[in-house]
């Protein structure tokens, strides 16, 4: 039986577990208080620390950049005398990089008329360009094929050929892949006239006008030049090529077949982190030497000052008859070739 009594005991006892309740959780949430600020303050202590450290190590970082950049000039010095050189440009690929590398080439000593890139329009997707290019081939009396071919030839031999005629169609087939280089043009690294524009010749600047290729000029003082041909061809992830790294292989082989000393340079440029199966650095001139027996040497970092002052002393160790891959990731030999010593 239910009697008053028993709700009073009931009240009584609510009241009491309430108050009890309330002691409790005052003491208890205190204690839980003070621990989360403690443990609040080691973690903004940590983080204070973590920021320190990482603007330290952006300091050294900028401060080892500087020192790469005020070095280069004086690993580069001397190492080309007595060189002409030649720097094609696949389309797409980002300037900057292939400027600052001319800039090194003339430090080293080596004399470069400008930067000669490749249009576009040399990827013939458009029917437009397509038409273009034979009517400059029918002009010459040879194919839209060979006339690409050779264009390699005309860069790597400007004083030898004033146009692509027959005798020029035969130096074509020299230097196309497979093909024996005993049996036209004598081999022969030397340009007869420093001086002489790559594009002083009459097919040249048919592709010029027509946009399919364009010489770059790079502002500064130039090397003295001398007799020795040294080519550097450089390809990158934003080439705009149907696949990039194409005509740099077409070149390299010619150059190679000539031995030319050549330098296959690929200025690399990370994926957004969207992209699905990236390209990784030395990717495109692994795809572009695959298949082709080549003696030249590559540079996959063209994108840093290390890369640029690799080139140059790859270049040099070329004329001595070394050669080798250098750059960052597998496959490589070294940051730079090896110093062996005066």
């Amino acid at each position: 039986m239910v009697t008053f009594r028993f709700y009073l005991v009931s009240i009584v006892a609510f009241f009491l577990a309430l108050a009890v309740g309330v002691v409790l959780g005052s003491v208890l949430d205190g204690g839980i208080s003070d621990s989360l600020k403690d443990r609040l303050a080691r973690v903004e202590a940590n983080l204070n620390d973590t920021v320190a450290s990482i603007d330290d190590k952006n300091t050294e970082i900028e401060d080892l950049q500087q020192y790469v950049d005020a070095s280069a000039p004086f690993a580069v010095e001397g190492q080309l005398p007595e060189t002409t050189a030649v720097v094609v440009l696949e389309p797409g690929v980002e300037l900057g990089p292939v400027q600052d590398l001319v800039v090194r080439l003339r430090q080293s000593g080596a004399s470069v008329a400008g930067i000669l890139a490749l249009e576009p329009s040399w990827n013939l997707k458009d029917k437009a360009d397509r038409e273009q290019l034979a009517q400059i081939a029918e002009s010459a009396d040879v194919s839209v094929t060979q006339l690409q071919r050779a264009v390699w030839g005309l860069i790597l031999r400007p004083a030898e050929a004033e146009s692509v005629n027959a005798s020029s169609t035969t130096t074509t087939t020299t230097v196309a892949a497979g093909q024996d280089p005993s049996s036209s043009v004598p081999v022969t690294t030397s340009v007869p006239d420093p001086s002489l524009d790559i594009l002083n010749n009459a097919v040249l600047k048919q592709l010029q006008e027509a946009g399919f290729v364009k010489l770059l000029s790079v502002d500064g003082t130039d090397g003295a030049g001398g007799q020795e041909l040294s080519l550097f061809v450089v390809t990158g992830t934003n080439s705009t090529l149907g696949k990039p790294g194409s005509a740099a292989g077409e070149l390299v082989e010619a150059a190679s077949t000539l031995k030319i000393p050549t330098v296959l340079a690929e200025l690399f440029v990370p994926a957004p982190p969207e992209q699905e199966n990236p390209a990784q650095r030395g990717d495109i001139l692994r795809s572009a030497m695959a298949g082709r027996e080549l003696t030249i040497s590559t540079v996959n970092d063209l994108d840093l000052v290390a890369g640029r002052v690799a080139a140059v002393l790859a270049a040099a160790d070329l004329q001595k008859g070394r050669s080798g891959n250098f750059g960052y990731g597998p496959g490589v030999d070294g940051v730079l070739p090896q110093w062996l010593g005066p």
